[in-house]
């Protein structure tokens, strides 16, 4: 339970839904002791990062200055007068700022009881090396998810600062914490307040973002099949890849240029144009996110692992695993599919099929060999695995063209992705 005083009170009016946003003040300490046990796992929160700025909040709290709002979803929660009494929320923006507020209140706990009566210990440590503290304390530190800079922060303030044991007993209590507190706002708008809250922050990852975007029409049923942005990066997902593992961003990305039938960037711009269109764009796209239609999709995927691995092993899978080549395989299939009378389960069961027996003919091993020859201080290398890997899939189902040459593609077919091969 979370008490907060209301300061002030917005209604807003989305899609015909009215929403509250009440401005509330409690205390740091209550709030901490109130963060859900799995308060990372909201769907629509990135990971923690890093960022240098945000890793000084140690002396920020200690030395009682202000501390940006922290906006919460209220799920459920009663209002007493002026107290708002939230029993349920989630973090929908302030996510990186509570993970080291709880990561400072538990070291100045931990630093407190170490010196609390204790005179000998109280002077060991005013000497002590930053190097032989991490040594002593990195057990219980690594248990409660904290840090030694942050330790060493808090002891360095207290001896240097002449800070009394007193004030750090009553740091977080007497800390009076504003929050923004939303209540009947649904997921639509919950995300675009999240990418709105995050524009004048340290970068949201762009695949992220994208994720974002598409959590609308995809059913929360399926997104157990995907491995999310915020959980592993999606440039290195690859190298980890176990057959049948998906990234939700590269599996989006996929689907797009399936739609398009040419490879897309995923850069800022196509964010952002994405966004300036978003509910034409989203509903031009959602039939790929139905049900059957996803299923489909997300077992051609899988079995594509399949076919990948049986022929070249684990070279294979990161083959597969690289969003480029999803793209451009997509834009491929994508193209081909409009040409054809099949409905989309034939569709992709032919395609698998056509893969299977022209697996070899691929010459992945090839790739990887011609790949490290190449200078791509001349070449974008995304652009160039897009481009390249669309004309070979293209020609393959448009013309059976099986004579592969990876060596003349990166030469010649890298800086283009429309070619005539209908």
């Amino acid at each position: 339970m979370l008490n907060l005083k209301i300061l002030s009170t917005r209604d807003e009016i989305n899609s015909g839904n009215k929403s509250v946003c009440y401005l509330c003040e409690g205390s740091l300490e209550e709030y901490v002791k109130s963060i859900p046990e799995r308060y990372t796992e909201y769907d629509i929160q990135r990971g923690i990062v890093k960022n240098v700025y945000l890793d000084r909040l140690t002396k920020s709290i200690l030395a009682n200055k202000y501390i940006p709002p922290i906006v919460l979803i209220a799920d459920k929660f009663d209002i007493n007068g002026e107290i708002l009494k939230i029993k349920v929320y989630k973090i929908l923006d302030g996510l990186q700022r509570t993970y080291r507020i709880k990561a400072i209140y538990y070291a100045l706990n931990l630093f407190i009881s170490e010196i609390d009566n204790n005179h000998s210990k109280k002077k060991e440590l005013k000497e002590i090396t930053k190097y032989k503290l991490s040594k002593m304390y990195k057990t219980q530190l690594d248990e409660m998810n904290s840090d030694i800079t942050i330790l060493w922060s808090i002891l360095r303030i207290f001896y240097d600062e002449n800070k009394s044991l007193a004030d750090l007993k009553t740091v977080f209590a007497n800390f009076n914490q504003w929050f923004e507190v939303w209540v009947s706002l649904d997921q639509k708008e919950q995300i675009n307040k999240m990418l709105v809250l995050n524009a004048g922050h340290k970068p949201m990852d762009i695949k992220h973002q994208l994720e974002l975007l598409f959590l609308n029409i995809i059913h929360p049923k399926y997104l157990d099949n995907f491995v999310r942005s915020k959980d592993a990066n999606s440039s290195f997902f690859y190298k980890r890849k176990q057959s049948g593992e998906l990234h939700l961003s590269h599996f989006i990305s996929a689907i797009i240029s399936f739609h398009y039938h040419e490879p897309i960037s995923v850069d800022a711009k196509f964010i952002r144009d994405l966004q300036d269109d978003l509910d034409e764009k989203l509903e031009e796209l959602k039939d790929y996110f139905l049900n059957e239609t996803l299923e489909l999709f997300i077992e051609f995927m899988k079995q594509l692992d399949i076919i990948f691995f049986n022929e070249y092993g684990q070279t294979g899978i990161e083959w597969i695993g690289k969003e480029t080549m999803l793209i451009g395989i997509f834009a491929a299939l994508g193209k081909y599919y409009k040409q054809q009378d099949n409905n989309l389960t034939d569709f992709l069961n032919d395609i698998k099929q056509k893969i299977t027996i022209n697996i070899t003919n691929l010459k992945i091993n090839e790739f990887e060999d011609v790949k490290n020859t190449i200078d791509f201080t001349k070449l974008n290398i995304g652009d160039t695995f897009k481009n390249t890997t669309f004309y070979v899939f293209c020609h393959l189902f448009f013309k059976n063209t099986t004579d592969i040459d990876w060596q003349d593609l990166f030469k010649n077919k890298a800086k283009r992705s429309s070619y005539d091969c209908e």
